[in-house]
């Protein structure tokens, strides 16, 4: 048995070589053209060789249409064939070569499926020219064989393949079978197609062992495809090369295939664990370690797909890993392209999921303000019913009652989407005080550094606070940027999220500074200097700074300034005192890096004392400030602020009323807990429903600008119209006769000439006592007939909703007229009056004085300069100094 088993196993590997040599040469022969046109031969062939009617075993979860050759009895078992060329997609189960045009290999592995056929996807070295995919068929061994291969190797065993002789009914892996079983000796081929002997195998990486012991299978069952098959796993390299082995001498034995039942694996499988390390994956089925771990299906940067065990919330590290490797090498690209050209701003528009999971704190801060705004134009809508602004906003004598919750709920009241926005475009800017999202970005790198199969040079350092020091810098710097507010103008309203912004920034300096004067940079996991990165992003909060600095000043708003620069160095304060950990650990090798030995000044020089006090940098080793003073500072800081702000209340401000009301935009801002008197029945109405502004001295400021489209006066007719502003209980267009009732407050532009467009543009002002059940009305009046006037027009709406202010204090308002009386005849139907309301407090007059004042004395110098220089020249006309000078006089 002996010598008939040597001359079979030569000549099996002089035929398997010579085809190999006779192939290459017949490729070298023929141009470009003429391979092409045998492609498509070798292609309609192979189409003809099998029968679509026939069951054919396929690739699991690929379409009917896609079908393998025969494995027996078609006229091209064993032969080569191309599958693609270079880019396209190579549909092979079995062996695939990957060659140049003149057919010289480069890559050769194991395939089960679709491959692309690209150097990047197969992983083989880049070359000029074109390249061609060739395949020869081989069995889909499946899963199971895999993980039994892949369970020897893992086990340092070497997968012998034997192969049965014809005079075994049925060979198996029992001691009696020993005589039917002879070794199937084949060169090995490497993934880079070098030639190694078996005993050189073993020093190939375990993936690239378990694709050279699939195709050893597939080449020993192309030497004889009716004898079945099985596996010995030998300790010995050496021993996988004997021509006879007995079952004994090997640890594990299987069945791997039989010619009527195809691939299978009958021996006892070791539990194959899956790769639990982001970056990695498994590409044999496998299970997890633990049983409370995820199991995920990914796939490597060849399409393979493979399997991962991550713990139960962080299954994201290692999709962006999957999602890194394949689109590694792709032309698939991402705005922006690299992660130094990605800043802060742009994360939300890039992948809004992971800015939601990495930065859940700020995320969730920017869904509750617009939730808030649309809760505020919902109170609009209703009339006040929901009493959010009378609630929400920082209020000073509000917070003589102990409503303390302001200090912190003013910063969700916003009025117009376009403070919202601006606040919101602050907070995407602060997004890395809070983390690093991982994105994955064109080149399949990842944006946070540390994160991802392929690393990204240009990656950005994740050194934020975390959530939950993050959701105390926002609370911390919202409450003491409203406490200084509160000491400028204590009886002002204050709304917006300003202050939890600038408290942001202050923490993004402070963590930079720290960043920067502990150098780093030395100490972190990535190959990159950040240090100039650091710089330019403290460039950019100083940049952001220095316009709200410019903006304070220009537009006088003292308090605005102080309450943003205090929320600043409350932020700054809260990463002094409390020293958070920087980052999530995947940069830095520690939590709080930044913490470093005190360096002290001696006449030895400067000595760095292993055992002394502990002390923090700031922008460089000069200034170093140790914990305890620096700590103690802050908390002084804070316990000041908190401190006055109790004085200002209680003590400064004795003298202020906690009943007093103001409004914004229209609605009410005041205490919410005062005890109001019960009612005639006993019932005492809830303190939110009473209101504190009904009754308050106020004045309505009207400025009537124009009315207009109203028809040409008849010829012969007289029409001298002028607009009265009045303050009554009634609508008239629920009840006209109001009209001729007398009014609680009104007043009355000058009466002008009749025409299609009237011009007034005079300011009106009416004192009055404020009230939710109050109308203003807009008359328009004919002084044709009489002094008083006959109303032919009249526009109104309540007057909270005429005091509903944007952003600059006033509404502006165009009313429709409605026809009253004969005001047919002058178009009044079609006539509309142009508005602005502002409301000014008693205290509001004289500072509004003296700016009419200072402008009026500013206009009258003006005119008298140019009155002057009217005189000079007129002057020197008279004089003749200036020929042809037109006559000024004229």
């Amino acid at each position: 048995m002996l010598a008939q088993m040597i001359p079979i196993t030569e000549r099996a590997l002089g035929n398997h070589e010579e085809r190999r040599a006779t192939r290459s040469r017949a490729v070298r022969r023929v141009v470009p053209g003429a391979l092409f046109a045998s492609v498509a031969l070798v292609g309609l062939l192979v189409r003809r060789g099998s029968d679509p009617n026939e069951s054919i075993a396929s690739v699991p979860g690929q379409d009917g249409s896609k079908r393998l050759l025969k494995m027996l009895g078609s006229p091209f078992e064993g032969m080569w064939r191309t599958c693609a060329v270079g880019g396209g997609t190579c549909h092979c189960v079995g062996t695939l070569v990957f060659s140049d045009m003149i057919g010289d290999p480069v890559r050769e592995i194991n395939s089960h499926g679709d491959m692309m056929c690209t150097a990047e996807a197969l992983g083989a070295p880049e070359g000029l020219g074109p390249r061609v995919c060739w395949c020869q068929d081989g069995v889909p061994w499946g899963d199971e064989v895999r993980k039994g291969l892949a369970s020897l190797i893992k086990q340092g065993l070497t997968p012998r393949v034997e192969i049965a002789s014809d005079e075994g009914q049925e060979p198996d892996c029992s001691v009696e079978s020993d005589g039917l079983w002879y070794g199937c000796v084949t060169m090995s081929r490497r993934w880079d197609t070098t030639v190694v002997p078996q005993v050189m195998a073993r020093a190939a990486p375990a993936e690239e062992q378990l694709d050279m012991a699939l195709r050893k299978l597939d080449a020993c069952r192309r030497l004889a495809p009716q004898s079945s098959m099985r596996i010995l796993g030998v300790r010995s390299s050496s021993g996988a090369d004997a021509v006879e082995m007995p079952v004994k001498a090997a640890n594990v034995c299987s069945m791997v295939y039989r010619p009527d039942e195809g691939a299978m694996w009958t021996a006892k499988i070791n539990p194959l664990h899956c790769a639990a390390v982001p970056g990695t994956c498994t590409t044999t089925p496998c299970e997890c370690r633990r049983p409370t771990d995820h199991k995920l299906e990914l796939h490597t940067p060849e399409g393979r797909e493979c399997w991962a065990c991550a713990e139960p919330g962080k299954e994201y590290q290692f999709r962006v890993n999957a999602l890194a490797e394949q689109m590694a090498g792709t032309s698939v690209s991402w705005w922006p392209p690299s992660g130094i050209n990605c800043p802060p701003i742009l994360w939300m528009f890039m992948d809004w999921r992971a800015v939601a999971g990495g930065c859940p704190v700020i995320f969730g801060y920017m869904c509750m303000l617009f939730v808030c705004l649309m809760i505020r134009k919902a109170e609009e809508a209703t009339g006040g019913l929901i009493p959010w602004t009378r609630v929400a906003p920082l209020f000073g004598p509000a917070l003589k009652r102990g409503e303390v919750w302001r200090f912190i709920s003013y910063t969700f009241v916003h009025l117009q989407f376009m403070d919202l926005f601006h606040n919101l475009l602050t907070l995407l800017d602060a997004l890395d005080v809070e983390g690093t999202p991982a994105i994955v970005l064109g080149d399949g790198s990842n944006l946070k550094c540390g994160v991802g199969a392929k690393q990204n040079f240009m990656c950005y350092p994740s050194i934020g606070l975390g959530s939950a020091h993050t959701l105390g810098v926002a609370l911390l710097s919202a409450a003491i940027g409203g406490m200084c507010s509160t000491w400028i103008g204590f009886k002002g309203v204050f709304t917006g999220a300003s202050s939890l912004g600038f408290g942001l920034s202050g923490a993004i300096v402070a963590l930079y500074a720290l960043y920067a004067g502990a150098e780093l940079d030395q100490t972190t996991s990535v190959q990159r200097s950040f240090q100039d990165w650091v710089w330019l992003r403290l460039i950019f909060v100083a940049f952001h700074i220095a316009m709200e600095w410019i903006r304070g000043v220009s537009q006088r708003d003292a308090a605005g300034l102080f309450s943003h620069t205090a929320a600043f160095a409350s932020g700054f304060g809260y990463v002094l005192y409390f020293l958070p950990p920087m980052g999530d650990g995947s940069l830095l090798p520690s939590d709080r890096p930044y913490v470093v030995p005190c360096a002290y000044d001696s006449s030895e020089g400067l000595v760095v004392g292993g055992g002394g006090p502990q002390c923090v940098r700031l922008f460089s080793q000069l200034y170093e400030y140790p914990v305890p003073t620096v700590q103690h500072n802050a908390m002084l800081l804070f316990i000041a602020i908190v401190g006055f702000t109790i004085l200002n209340i209680v003590v400064l401000q004795r003298g202020t009323d906690s009943k007093e009301a103001a409004l914004l935009a229209g609605m009410e801002v005041s205490a919410v807990c005062v005890r109001k008197p019960a009612g005639p029945q006993g019932a005492r109405p809830p303190s939110w429903r009473s209101s504190n502004l009904e009754g308050k001295d106020i004045i309505l400021w009207c400025d009537v600008m124009e009315v207009s489209n109203l028809l040409a006066p008849a010829a012969g007719s007289n029409f001298k119209p002028f607009v009265e502003v009045r303050l009554t209980d009634y609508d008239h267009k629920r009840a006209p006769e109001s009209l001729a009732a007398p009014p609680a407050a009104s007043t009355k532009t000058r009466a002008v000439e009749g025409a299609v467009k009237l011009d007034f543009r005079e300011c009106l002002f009416l004192p009055t006592k404020f009230n939710k059940a109050t109308f203003v009305q807009i008359v328009l009046l004919d002084a044709s007939e009489s002094t008083s006037g006959v109303i032919v027009g009249a526009a109104s709406m309540p007057l909270h909703q005429a005091l509903r202010f944007n952003k600059k204090d006033y509404n502006e308002q165009t009313l429709k007229f409605s026809v009253v009386g004969d005001g047919a005849r002058v178009g009044a139907g079609r006539a509309s009056v142009h508005v602005v309301f502002r409301s000014l407090d008693n205290e509001d007059v004289p500072r509004l004085r003296r700016r009419v004042e200072k402008e009026l004395d500013d206009r009258r110098y003006q005119l008298r300069f140019h009155e002057h220089e009217l005189d000079a020249l007129t002057t020197v006309q008279e004089a003749g100094g200036i020929q042809g000078l037109p006559d000024i006089n004229a």
